[in-house]
């Protein structure tokens, strides 16, 4: 005959324990919060990366939206002023025309950081004339120093390198660039 099953059995068998956690459990608990920490500590650098990247394509994508805005400007100034006008040309007169003296040079430089030449020493998007790329030469023609911080130079393109930004300046171009921009002025 089969054994009874007595219900205490039952009860004594399958009733929730409350189990007391052993050093085991203890040192299982560290290493998983010591992996934790670790893998925080090691994504840290791709972050902070990532953010340097961002920030960077932000720079490119604000210096392009300001040449573009430039240009549109310019574009309506211009189309504004294209009134045709008909003016009697005075006949020419003999003067004495000076012999045109040659611009100091303070420097040359290349440009280590791209960004944009302006007509005046100032940020503003009317003074944009276009783009000026890494590795462009240029030679420095003046120097002024505004708001007490800010250095910018007048400078002549003398040589573009490849083709970066189609807002690029030509050979020959004239214009202001800031300071940071620029590697450090040689004679």
């Amino acid at each position: 005959m089969p054994p009874k099953t007595d219900p205490r059995d039952w009860n004594r068998l399958f009733e929730r324990r409350q189990r007391r956690r052993g050093p085991l459990s203890a040192l299982i608990a560290a290493l998983v919060i010591g992996m934790i920490i670790v893998g925080l500590i090691g994504i840290t650098p791709f972050i902070s990366d990532q953010l340097e990247t961002n920030r960077a394509i932000a720079r490119q994508t604000q210096i392009a939206l300001q040449t573009r805005e430039a240009r549109a400007t310019a574009q309506q100034a211009a189309t504004q002023s294209a009134i045709p006008a008909v003016t009697a040309t005075p006949a020419p007169t003999a003067t004495a025309t000076p012999t045109p003296t040659p611009e100091s040079i303070i420097g040359r430089a290349r440009v280590i950081n791209g960004g944009n030449i302006r007509r005046e020493p100032r940020v503003a998007a009317e003074t944009v004339i276009g783009q000026v790329c890494v590795g462009d030469r240029v030679v420095l023609l003046e120097e002024q120093v505004t708001n007490g911080a800010n250095r910018w130079y007048r400078l002549r393109v003398v040589e573009t390198v490849g083709n970066c930004v189609l807002e690029r300046v030509s050979a020959g171009t004239e214009g202001w660039v800031n300071a940071l921009l620029l590697s450090v002025p040689e004679p």
